[in-house]
């Protein structure tokens, strides 16, 4: 089943996600603690975010005891979607004296396995410049929520890859690379990964684990019009390409980079490995799903994600709202948000 059939609904389903990124008047960059107060009548979530859409954010000055709650986006989204969803859960006195909400952007279009090492890299940087000692317990209880693609990208934080990621891309060993030191690092990095330690629990809202049964075509033409992979990936690419033989790597990698709009086809050979990674063992996971019917119910699709692929085996709870895919700020999305933080902030 297709459930969007032509170019021109994927366009509309961009004007609304883009309605989420309209800036505020003020904007604070705040990477840094920047030694102001943290209370909340200092001023509004609106005016935290950041004007750059990419990285890790911290919204307020770092406050040591308080447990991160990082907040990843979806397909042609950026922080700005969280705005009202952090507001209400910093509204709350009990999450506000526990938790810190910080946001991970990225370009979207960029493959999956790169914008992860992204994150990964992000999150090695926050702890060395604010716990490089690592003593704060609390960093060590981290939750991360991720919408849609953001979703993936959560879940990759909770694997263990082995070797699975870099089989896609070449039958040889990955000692055998050759290359630049930074480029086979760079490659090295999104596709070799462990767990990251500090995260325990992770939270699902219309992840597509298996893909989306979106008209590919019509997608597929547009992204070829709006994504342009970043230069630094694309040289380390080519230097790679040509410092191998040709029977280095698969043919489906020599011709190409993957956007984030291949790896989205339904049941993608990257989504199927990450699927087969499973999560670790020490992650409670929860799923948030949508669907476009009144009361919700398995087995239907918020508009862009079917629930056959929201569906993950193994979580802690399972959760379906009436709504469509761009659900963040949804009341009952929100509600059970709040109910997974309260859970994990119980000892």
């Amino acid at each position: 089943m297709r459930v969007i059939g032509s170019s021109s609904a994927i366009v509309a389903l961009i004007a609304a996600t883009s309605a989420w990124s309209q800036a505020p008047s003020r904007v604070e960059p705040s990477r840094e603690a920047s030694g102001r107060s943290s209370s909340r009548a200092d001023t509004d979530v609106v005016s935290l975010f950041r004007f750059e859409p990419t990285g890790l954010s911290l919204l307020r000055p770092y406050q040591r005891g308080k447990t991160p709650v990082v907040f990843v986006h979806g397909l042609w989204a950026n922080p700005w979607s969280w705005c009202r969803m952090i507001e209400s859960l910093e509204a709350d006195s009990a999450l506000h004296d526990r938790y810190q909400f910080w946001t991970f952007g990225y370009s979207t279009g960029d493959p999956l396995p790169y914008s992860a090492a992204l994150l990964r890299r992000d999150l090695d940087e926050v702890r060395r410049k604010f716990d490089p000692d690592g003593t704060n317990a609390a960093f060590d209880r981290m939750v991360l929520v991720g919408h849609s693609m953001g979703g993936l990208l959560t879940k990759m934080m909770v694997q263990d890859s082995g070797t699975r990621l870099w089989r896609l891309i070449s039958d040889q060993p990955v000692d055998a690379l050759a290359g630049e030191p930074d480029d086979r690092e760079l490659f090295r990095r999104a596709l070799i990964f462990k767990p990251r330690s500090e995260i325990r629990r992770v939270v699902f809202i219309a992840t597509p684990h298996q893909g989306s049964r979106v008209d590919q075509g019509g997608l597929e033409r547009l992204a070829s019009r709006l994504i342009r992979l970043p230069d630094p990936l694309r040289a380390s690419y080519e230097r790679l390409i040509a410092r191998n033989g040709l029977d280095f790597f698969t043919e489906r990698f020599r011709n190409g980079l993957p956007t984030s709009i291949d790896e989205l086809e339904w049941q993608s050979p990257i989504l199927m490995r990450l699927n087969e990674l499973g999560l670790a063992t020490t992650i409670k996971a929860h799923s948030i799903i949508a669907d476009l019917r009144d009361p919700p119910r398995a087995g239907g699709s918020d508009g862009l994600v079917p629930y056959e692929s929201a569906h993950l085996e193994g979580t802690v709870s399972e959760s379906l709202v009436s709504s469509g895919h761009l659900c963040q700020d949804h009341p009952a999305v929100i509600r059970e948000v709040r109910r997974i933080l309260a859970e994990h902030g119980t000892p």
